[in-house]
């Protein structure tokens, strides 16, 4: 009875999680598409290049922390208020050293560029709020996602009549920046107000607690900086190799292109988390754990074919009515953007192998050969193709990161094979039947 009780528990905390997923995504269609019409692809550029500075601080920011705070959550209930706590005082210091960081950053970059300058900082003020985040943990922690749900749906609402606000008053781009701030304050003000609400214990802070968090955290920063400069580094050298006007026009197409992209990527998340524990339990008891595993790439593969054609069909449609006229640029980035999805997603779905396998650290190791590879490929062909260069250096990168760079090293190459084997499979249907039966 108790076992049942807890899988409810986790189907419904699932189920909230995608719940909320779908209607940011609902809300962020709608207003997306008239904040790209009013801005136009310099300004849209010239917000997401500077987000850029502030999302390449999120790995030092966060600390590894989002790593380690469920776990001791659930392992220490009794100190959840010192560990909390002394997360958040953690998490607070090093967002403002890096807000002053970022600044220092960007007046160098760009020659003191006062709206450069600006913009960063109105977007960088949301690293300070972000520490509240550490509460959705503690949701987490009790598998009560319910409330961070609605938080976030709340907030979901809150920033869309801002951006209407702007948008019917024919606001300058810096309100607009400052929505990414808003966004953190409101869900972190929200989780703070619940988290008192449902008898959270005091928060503390203990030099103790700060120690034994950062022993176990600190592997994970480098790791999670690699991945941040990885996905960061297209939007930065976009706008430092193109010059600020092209580079703001060229990363705004680029901005259009990728929100599309990734646009349907929580479906494949939400099959990945279901499947996770399946094939865990699978390698513990040595029952069906290969088939599963290739049940869940075939998924990924067929899923990201099926989703590829179906953009490459109707993309000018899709971007014409997600972001209109002025962006119909955007057309081949997508075209190439969404086909890196497909092996991305594999490249995710593997790392549950990983895990069983014993084999973590090549989570970091190909993250290397990642940034290496789409830094090369940017570098030729981003000032002769601009935005075009730097989505075919994404799936360029991705293909060797997922397929490529696991062949040189003898403890990879089987999830390379199982791959192909998930592709080549003619009977999916089965497997995918057999696999949900007996889980």
């Amino acid at each position: 009875m108790k076992k049942v009780k807890i899988e409810n528990k986790i189907v419904n905390n699932s189920m909230w999680m995608i719940a909320e997923r779908i209607f940011q995504m609902g809300v962020s269609i709608v207003i997306n598409a008239l904040l790209n019409r009013y801005l136009g692809a310099s300004s849209l550029g010239l917000i997401n290049y500077c987000a850029s500075y502030v999302n390449m601080c999120t790995a030092f920011v966060t600390l590894g922390l989002e790593y380690i705070v469920v776990k001791e959550l659930v392992a220490n209930r009794d100190q959840e208020g010192l560990i909390l706590g002394t997360s958040l005082v953690m998490r607070i210091i090093s967002s403002i050293a890096c807000v002053i960081a970022i600044q220092g950053v960007v007046a160098v970059s760009t020659d003191f560029t006062p709206i450069y300058m600006t913009v960063t900082l109105l977007q960088s003020f949301s690293l300070i709020f972000k520490a509240a985040e550490l509460i959705d943990f503690w949701f987490q922690s009790h598998l009560n996602s319910k409330h961070v749900a609605i938080a976030k749906g709340i907030t979901y609402v809150v920033v869309a009549l801002w951006r209407v606000i702007g948008l019917a008053a024919s606001m300058p781009v810096e309100f607009f920046a400052f929505a990414t701030t808003l966004e953190a304050l409101v869900v972190g003000a929200i989780l703070l107000f619940m988290y008192v609400k449902e008898g959270g214990q005091r928060f503390g802070f203990r030099f103790s607690w700060a120690k034994r968090l950062l022993s176990q955290s600190c592997h994970f920063i480098l790791a999670s900086m690699i991945t941040v400069i990885y996905s960061e580094m297209d939007k930065l050298m976009i706008g430092q190799m193109l010059g600020q006007e092209v580079g703001d026009y060229q990363n705004g197409l680029y901005s259009v292109a990728y929100g599309v992209a990734m646009m349907w990527v929580f479906i494949p998340n939400a099959i990945m988390n279901s499947y996770r524990p399946a094939i865990m339990e699978g390698y513990t008891t040595k029952t069906n754990y290969h088939e599963r595993l290739r049940t869940l790439y075939s998924i990924m593969i067929w899923m990201g074919i099926a989703v590829g054609l179906g953009v490459t069909v109707f993309g000018r449609l899709i971007i014409w009515l997600y972001a209109g006229a002025e962006f119909m640029a955007s057309v081949p980035i997508l075209l190439v953007l969404i086909w890196s999805t497909l092996f991305s997603h594999l490249s995710v779905a593997r790392n549950t192998w990983l895990v069983c396998e014993g084999l973590q650290k090549y989570s970091e190791i190909f993250p290397i050969w990642g940034v290496a590879v789409n830094f090369v490929l940017n570098y030729l062909l981003i000032p002769h193709l601009g935005a075009l260069g730097a989505a075919i250096a994404t799936l360029a990168t991705q293909i060797v990161v997922t397929v490529v760079a696991p062949l040189f090293y003898r403890d990879t190459r089987p999830s390379v094979l199982h791959m192909g084997q998930a592709f080549l499979a003619k009977d999916l249907r089965d497997r995918l039947k057999g696999s949900i039966k007996r889980r």
